[in-house]
């Protein structure tokens, strides 16, 4: 995985919807992502997880106090 790539998803880890993935997810994410290199190699369903968390559209904002949401 470019280091680019691993980078976005463990910045965006902490944030919903990628915090509160099943292990199941998470296998599935991480085994996709040995093989991914680009972002538009990326499922659909992880884009869109990936960018909503980037965003904060995942129902939290990136600082954890929820303020950013709520406008």
């Amino acid at each position: 995985m470019p280091p680019m790539l691993a980078d976005r998803f463990a910045a965006a880890g902490a944030r919903e919807p990628l915090n509160a993935l099943g292990e199941p997810d998470r296998a599935e994410l991480s085994a996709l992502l040995l093989r991914v290199e680009d972002f538009d190699e990326l499922p659909g369903r992880w884009q869109a997880a990936l960018l909503a968390a980037e965003t904060g559209r995942g129902g939290q904002s990136g600082c954890g106090c929820g303020c950013h949401g709520a406008e």
